[in-house]
């Protein structure tokens, strides 16, 4: 005889009996219903968790209206319709039950259709929670992120009001843990950090664990009030005390993105990108610390990768936006024309006139630097080339991003440049930012000195604003220091300022180079800073930025002087 006829035969109550046998077996809740009498029974043990009163209930419908969580029933009902229709065989679904308490439970039911005589269909499976007991993430037993999108959208969809505050936390240094000690290691480390939430948090908040190194707190408490600051703190502390514990045998630090009053009309994936770009600001602004998101800041980083997506395309367009500025450099004490910088401007019809300050950052995060880093010297040496059939001396300066530097071959684009242009080397000089190679590797070095057996000089820009020290300028050989114009209104301030300058200028002169000072607008500092004896002087008092046809015209006059 087949057990389906068997079954059918058998009452309720010996139904139940045998779930019951078969319960010891199990740590899920088994159940069998009647699709056709709306019959439900499930094992004794389910009853102590879960709001059913008898482990038989008639009517199951109703009921289960009241165990499961409302906005989740229509689904479940359309599939049991389906079961019951014979459209499906099976039943497998994730969703929530009320437990005893009224606590949400997520839980996993699994369900197989037996038919037996004449059609009669009866659903038979198991229940299985989702958290404790059955866990989604091996390493640190936590749901992962497929159920955290889930959790969120349901509860953005019901109750957005509810959420006080989603923390998505970050390991500062994790790549260097699994790269050094191995992925064994890394996975102590996310079980670590993974207790410390835990102790921090109660029961009632929501911890999942995301991609690599990331985890996410979602506070949806009515009863855990610790504001999102308190938390961080508190987890913090105990990484701290971790660390310490293992005599700092493996040091990490975490960061933390937290989004809060912003999930009215939001979708789960827009609430995951807020606090992912919150997570990357704090670990932009020096890690080990916590960000808010902030809306102002999300509109302007949008608007970087607008200006962005803009500047690749103009790139792409043949450098369409994009034009070369020269602003005059002249010489001490008599102020006559020897050069310009060379300055690169960008607009277009969308964003106007962008600010340097701007869009060179961007350029050099994208490489796009690099292109327009070439542009830039290609258009300066065609325009020196051209205003030295006035001036034969006449040198333009041209700046070198460290992303040029770095990551490009400067020297062969220097070489190439210079043969295809048909000027001489020492038209050029080539400035490079202190800040920006304070660390300089060999490889670095050997570019410098290349330069310099090739005749073409170098000029130490923003000198002031970085790390400024005497051994850093002579490993440059920089035959140029230019002082930075927040350096000289310092200066011209107070005398303690105005006497560092003086001496940053004696030195430099001891060790052969000439100085430089940016940034003079008025009469009376260029009088006050003539005194420390600088060689050249650039600033708008004698001219500001100008495209090379309005410079040529104001400037390159035959008697060459201002």
């Amino acid at each position: 005889m087949d057990y389906l006829d068997i079954i059918q035969k058998m009452s309720l109550e010996q139904i139940s009996s045998v779930i019951e046998v078969i319960q010891k077996a199990s740590d899920s809740y088994l159940f069998i219903m009647d699709l056709n009498e709306n019959i439900y029974m499930i094992s004794e043990k389910a009853t102590k968790r879960f709001p059913f009163d008898d482990t038989v209930i008639e009517n199951c419908t109703e009921v289960l209206k009241k165990v499961v969580y409302p906005s989740d029933y229509a689904i479940v009902e359309e599939d049991i319709i389906k079961c019951t229709s014979g459209e499906q065989d099976t039943h497998a679904l994730e969703y929530r039950w009320y437990d005893r308490k009224g606590k949400v439970v997520w839980i996993n039911c699994k369900g197989t259709v037996v038919v037996g005589p004449e059609g009669h269909r009866l659903l038979i499976g198991r229940v299985s929670e989702l958290g404790k007991k059955a866990k989604a993430d091996n390493v640190t037993g936590l749901r992962r992120e497929v159920r955290l999108r889930l959790d969120v959208e349901s509860r953005l969809r019901d109750h957005p009001q509810s959420i006080r505050y989603m923390m998505r936390i970050g390991i500062d240094n994790f790549k260097e843990i699994n790269e050094k000690e191995g992925i064994e290691a890394g996975d102590e480390v996310l079980q670590e950090l993974s207790e410390c939430i835990l102790a921090t948090v109660d029961e009632s908040v929501d911890v999942y664990r995301l991609l690599a190194d990331e985890f996410m707190i979602v506070n949806a408490s009515a009863t855990f009030e610790k504001d999102a600051e308190t938390v961080y703190n508190r987890i913090r502390e105990k990484v701290r005390h971790t660390v310490r514990q293992k005599e700092y045998s493996r040091f990490y630090t975490i960061s933390a993105g937290v989004l809060t009053g912003e999930f009215q009309d939001k979708t789960a994936d827009e609430t995951l990108r807020l606090t992912e770009f919150a997570l990357n600001e704090a670990k932009r602004n020096g890690r080990n610390q916590m960000s808010v998101f902030d809306k102002a800041n999300y509109d302007e980083y949008l608007r970087r990768l607008d200006i962005r997506k803009t500047l690749r395309r103009d790139v792409n367009n043949h450098f369409s936006g994009f034009q070369v500025f020269f602003q005059p450099i002249v010489a001490a004490p008599d102020y006559h024309l020897i050069g310009a910088e060379a300055l690169l401007r960008w607009s277009n019809e969308e964003f106007g006139n962008v600010s340097p300050a701007v869009f060179i950052p961007i350029l050099e995060e994208s490489g796009l630097i690099i292109p327009v880093g070439r542009y830039v010297m290609w258009e300066a040496a065609k325009t020196c080339k051209k205003w030295r059939e006035i001036m034969p001396d006449f040198r333009i300066h041209v700046n070198l991003s460290y992303v040029q530097v770095h990551k490009s071959d400067l020297m062969k684009d220097v070489e190439v440049c210079i043969q295809e242009v048909g000027i001489s080397p020492d038209s050029l000089v080539l400035e490079l930012t202190e800040s920006g190679y304070i660390e300089t590797d060999s490889r670095i070095k050997e570019l410098f000195k290349d330069l310099k057996d090739k005749n073409i000089d170098l000029a130490l820009d923003d000198f002031g604003t970085g790390y400024s020290n005497m051994r850093y300028l002579k490993e440059i050989e920089a035959e140029t220091i230019k002082i930075d114009r927040s350096f000289v209104v310092q200066a011209l301030q107070n005398d303690h300022d105005y006497n560092i300058i003086s001496h940053l200028i004696d030195m430099a002169h001891s060790l052969g180079s000439s100085v430089c000072m940016e940034g003079i607008e008025q009469q009376d500092e260029l009088q006050k800073m003539m005194k420390t004896h600088p060689d050249m002087i650039q600033g708008y008092y004698f001219g500001k930025p100008s495209p090379a046809e309005q410079f040529e015209e104001q400037f390159l006059k035959p008697t060459d002087s201002l």
